[in-house]
């Protein structure tokens, strides 16, 4: 069986759907996927680095966690900014 993609891993850490609650996103299963950090210093960071830091390559891991958020983004607004 071939391994699964980094993309696939990335994506397979959470399920959907996914809320706002508290400065904090989440998934269906409470995961922390991102907050909002210290108030003036960043847009939003990936969380969840208790876990992921624990499975392979957890650094670009995380990366491409925050990759596949950027681009739901820019799909996002792709859609509805018109």
């Amino acid at each position: 069986m071939t391994e699964p993609t980094l993309r696939q891993r990335a994506i397979a850490l959470y399920t959907p759907p996914f809320r706002f609650e508290h400065g904090y996103v989440r998934d269906s299963n409470h995961q922390p996927v991102a907050d909002d950090d210290a108030v003036g210093t960043v847009a939003s960071r990936v969380r969840n680095w208790g876990r992921i830091q624990k499975l392979p390559d957890p650094e670009a891991l995380q990366d491409e966690v925050g990759k596949i958020m950027a681009e739901a983004l820019n799909a996002f607004w792709e859609k509805h900014a018109k």
